[in-house]
């Protein structure tokens, strides 16, 4: 209002007045979805009974062995540490694998007595790991089916370390996503069937793992209505606020100590010095994310425990850059296939810190920000060092 900043009360005033911006949100309020009518959106077991049958290649899906294939390459391709050879995985008669659910507590098992070859799937969406239960599983495993190739995978929202990384995989629900849309595209499948797969598509983004779409709408009418949500927020009744402030205020001092560069106003979001100087800011506000950096930072906060992430925008990247991101993920990511053709991606994550303490919310929080920075400064350094070696 004429250059001046406005009273709570006037952003209140506006926010109401524009109330039909939250009109965008509708999609995800008011679309039907069959997940949610049977609520079951949120239970792991529906997840596993869902993904049971559509790894079978022999069930009524229609989409024979595709979804199943490319989960198969989806693992060879994040695999870094050689486990796998790629013409023995990829070149198997995938219709001769059979499909178990909970057998002997293991949420999928996929055998092939013709490939010789098993496949665990440890299932993973509002629980974590428990009672050494992947160890447990692997000897149960190399106990039954001492003769054949094993493959055991560990499958969680946001790429969760297993216990025994040693010899289990990592999975993430957004590389079922991915494959099952890559699927429905490649074969023509009956329309009840689309409908169902569509609807769990949908839910798996909303309710598992991040809707970037959603997000940017969000966004997009808080940074318009910016001091009237603020003010709602902060008179709300959260019990994450501590934690989320705690976070931030962490953040602000290692960005006052010049450790990494950080403003309040980007969330859990921050970048450093070096990595400035190696993943050059955009002249616009163009990239990925709607800003002009093409590279990003961030911690992924679920309940009482968060990780960090380092995170590449591939969207509007000049070839130099791109050609720099591509060595980093080569050092990061050696098995990565995707170069120039990604919106977002992954290279490297922190373990998980556990934040959960009603007595000292702040020292917790402060400590283990600081852990998860100094682990992402360390990577960073080590990564950049052998890029210059080379």
């Amino acid at each position: 209002m004429d250059g001046k900043e406005l009273t709570n009360e006037e952003a209140l005033q506006i926010f109401l007045l524009d109330i039909g911006c939250l009109d965008e949100l509708l999609p995800w309020t008011r679309k039907f979805n069959m997940f949610d009518v049977l609520k079951i959106s949120r239970t792991e077991i529906r997840h596993s009974n869902m993904l049971g049958w559509l790894l079978n290649p022999n069930e009524n899906h229609g989409m024979g062995d595709v979804f199943l294939k490319g989960i198969f390459q989806r693992l060879v391709e994040n695999d870094s540490d050689g486990r796998y050879d790629v013409f023995n995985v990829l070149l198997m008669d995938f219709y001769t694998f059979s499909v178990m659910r909970e057998w002997k507590n293991i949420d999928i098992l996929l055998t092939s007595t013709e490939e010789k070859t098993v496949v665990a799937i440890e299932n993973k969406v509002g629980s974590h790991e428990h009672s050494n239960q992947l160890n447990r599983y692997r000897n149960i495993l190399e106990k039954e089916y001492p003769d054949y190739n094993r493959m055991l995978v560990f499958l969680t929202p946001d790429g969760e370390k297993p216990s025994d990384v040693e010899n289990w995989d990592v999975l993430t629900y957004s590389d079922v996503i991915d494959v099952l849309e890559s699927a429905t595209l490649q074969i023509k499948i009956l329309p009840d069937v689309d409908l169902m797969i569509k609807n769990y598509i949908d839910v798996v983004r909303r309710d598992i793992v991040e809707d970037q779409q959603l997000i940017d709408i969000c966004n997009k009418i808080y940074n318009k209505h910016k001091k009237a949500l603020d003010l709602i927020f902060e008179n709300r009744i959260d019990g994450k606020a501590q934690l989320t402030d705690a976070i931030k205020d962490t953040l602000c001092r290692l960005s006052e100590e010049g450790l990494i560069i950080y403003d309040e106003s980007w969330g859990y979001n921050f970048r450093t010095e070096a990595m400035d100087k190696y993943l050059l800011l955009l002249d616009e506000a163009i990239s990925s994310w709607g800003s002009t950096n093409i590279y990003s930072y961030w911690f992924n906060v679920r309940d009482d425990r968060f990780y960090g992430i380092f995170e590449l925008a591939g969207n509007n990247v000049p070839e130099e850059s791109m050609k720099k991101m591509q060595a980093i993920t080569d050092v990061l990511k050696p098995n990565d296939k995707r170069k120039s053709n990604f919106t977002y991606k992954r290279i490297y994550t922190t373990k998980w810190y556990d934040v959960s303490d009603d007595e000292d919310i702040e020292g917790v929080v402060d400590k283990a920000v600081r852990a998860a920075v100094e682990d992402i400064l360390d990577m960073e350094k080590k990564a950049l060092s052998q890029l210059n070696e080379n």
